[in-house]
């Protein structure tokens, strides 16, 4: 609930711009589902969307761009599945992710 709460106090002004930090994190498959074809829509009505994620599966699926980030540094930009298709290797954004940044476990 707190998360869709959030999301309506953000679009109460009415912004040509939408910065999200994890809007999906922790909420139940329905409420996950709700909030992604509300920002397709929203998306739709000519409202820019930022939106940050762990969920490469998410991003791959809703943006039309995505910046993959490592260690604060830009690493690669792109449409998704020119992203995808890039790599011979990759077969969503989440393989690109690992194919830039390596599969090594972090500190």
């Amino acid at each position: 609930m707190k998360r869709r709460t959030n999301i309506i106090a953000a679009i109460l002004h009415d912004p040509k711009l939408l910065v999200l930090d994890e809007p999906t994190a922790g909420v139940d498959v329905q409420s996950r589902s709700m909030i992604l074809q509300f920002l397709r829509d929203y998306n739709k009505q000519g409202v820019s969307i930022l939106y940050t994620s762990h969920l490469l599966e998410e991003a791959q699926s809703i943006c039309e761009e995505v910046v993959i980030m490592d260690e604060g540094k830009l690493i690669v930009q792109g449409q998704p599945m020119a992203l995808i298709q890039q790599n011979p290797a990759c077969r969503n954004l989440e393989d690109v992710f690992l194919h830039y940044t390596g599969h090594a476990l972090r500190d």
